[in-house]
């Protein structure tokens, strides 16, 4: 049975950020569950998790895609204790060539609540690379990936659709901007040294802020990105006693819901301290929403990112036409690679069938003759046999497999060219 590559997911799209919090896993409860499923025959071949703060996917490829689906599915409402009718409400999937068409545009920023955000393609080029999930996709999920990173990269040569912030990081620093008018002499508090944050910590301090205070999970990660912007490094749980000497706080560790509390910020931060901005840049939130009872405090989640980023998100909208073709040049790239796939062991073996006969033919003709004529007898029948299979040769590579045309083709081709019953099962496997 040929495998299907199909996507299971959650973003902005489907979901307002109260759901994607409550149907929220770990990446590594998410591979601890990709690998069940693997071990279960057929059903899951290869996987690639993409998880960032606005989106929850797993690519996958199986022979049985809608079963894996719904185990997926039942893994996320055990995690979660969401019904499954609410995961259907607040998911996608998509199969075959539409799950490749959606990586696509994720990676060219056209699925992003900003058209063009920065960030997304390197969090695709992260998920495949990531050392957590390497065993868990083969040839086909690499082939994907790849494909998707070098639509995007045309997408952002070719168009202007990434032009000036294109970023959730970007728009909050400019919506903060707006609200705090200037960062000089300021202190900025962050939290977590990840990607999110580190991008962020690098944002503000070019922007004017004086010092950055980095506190995350691994002392040394923190160290790392402290030193390079001239600050101080702190374990994550040292972060309370850094709060009154903050300005700016920002949250930015995954996995961590409602990390900072009102009731912290209040016993830590005397009152009278002065307005302090409080910046939510992860998913599920950092920052508990009640902070933004507090007297003095500003609070910005990415429910406001999102919401304020829509101007943004329109004036990009008219790079979108381009981009879109773009993206359908590499989806059709992709496909044709697939068919390629599918029919190479059919083609193989129709070549290596015919070059066969035509070379046992050149040489039953060749007795008795000289060197010379045995040489012009065999490169004449390689010739003519090339010549024949050239039209075979296009008709079994373009074969969609796909379609019931292509499979009949597949299928028929080793019994059309004398094939034996073992070359003939070379046909089956499209993934």
């Amino acid at each position: 049975m040929a495998a299907e590559l199909f996507v299971l997911g959650t973003s902005h799209s489907v979901a307002p950020a109260c759901i994607r919090e409550r149907m929220h896993i770990d990446l590594e409860e998410i591979v601890g569950g990709l690998r069940r499923l693997e071990e279960i025959p057929g059903l899951l071949d290869e996987a690639v998790p993409l998880v960032t703060c606005g989106r929850l996917e797993v690519y996958g490829l199986s022979q049985h895609p809608l079963r894996a689906c719904r185990a997926m599915k039942d893994l996320l409402g055990t995690r979660t204790g969401m019904a499954r009718d609410d995961l259907d409400a607040h998911s996608y999937t998509r199969w075959g060539e539409d799950a490749a068409r959606h990586l696509f545009r994720v990676a060219s920023g056209l699925d992003s609540v900003i058209y063009g955000e920065a960030q997304i393609l390197g969090q695709v080029r992260d998920a495949l690379a990531d050392p957590a999930t390497e065993d868990l996709s083969g040839t086909f999920m690499k082939r994907l990936f790849q494909s998707a990173l070098a639509a995007g990269k045309r997408v952002r040569a070719e168009t202007d659709i990434g032009r000036g912030s294109a970023s959730v990081v970007g728009a909050a620093l400019c919506l903060l901007e707006e609200e705090a008018g200037t960062f000089e002499g300021m202190t900025a508090l962050i939290l977590g040294a990840g990607e999110t944050g580190a991008l962020m910590a690098r944002l503000l301090r070019k922007a004017g802020v004086s010092k950055v205070l980095v506190a995350n999970r691994t002392i040394a990660t923190a160290g790392r990105l402290a030193s390079e912007l001239g600050g101080e490094s702190f374990g994550l749980d040292e972060y309370p006693g850094l709060l009154s000497r903050a300005d700016i706080v920002v949250g930015a560790v995954t996995g961590r819901s409602n990390l900072v509390t009102a009731d912290v910020v209040r016993a830590a931060v005397p009152e009278g301290s002065g307005r302090k901005y409080f910046l939510d840049l992860a998913h599920p939130r950092n920052l508990e929403p009640d902070l933004a009872q507090v007297p003095g405090i500003w609070l910005l989640d990415l429910a406001q990112i999102f919401g304020r980023a829509e101007g943004a998100r329109q004036a990009r909208a008219a790079q979108v036409p381009r981009a879109e073709t773009i993206v359908e040049a590499e989806v059709e790239n992709f496909v044709h690679w697939v068919r390629s796939r599918s029919s190479a062991p059919v083609l193989r073996a129709v070549r290596e069938q015919i070059l066969a006969l035509a070379h046992d033919e050149a040489e039953r003709r060749a007795r008795g003759k000289s060197p010379e004529e045995r040489e012009e007898l065999a490169r004449f029948a390689r010739s003519l046999a090339r010549t024949l299979l050239h039209a075979p040769t296009v008709a079994i590579r373009e074969a969609d497999p796909g379609t019931p045309e292509g499979q009949w083709l597949l299928r028929a081709a080793p019994a059309l060219f004398g094939l034996d019953d073992q070359g003939a099962g070379v046909a089956g496997g499209a993934g």
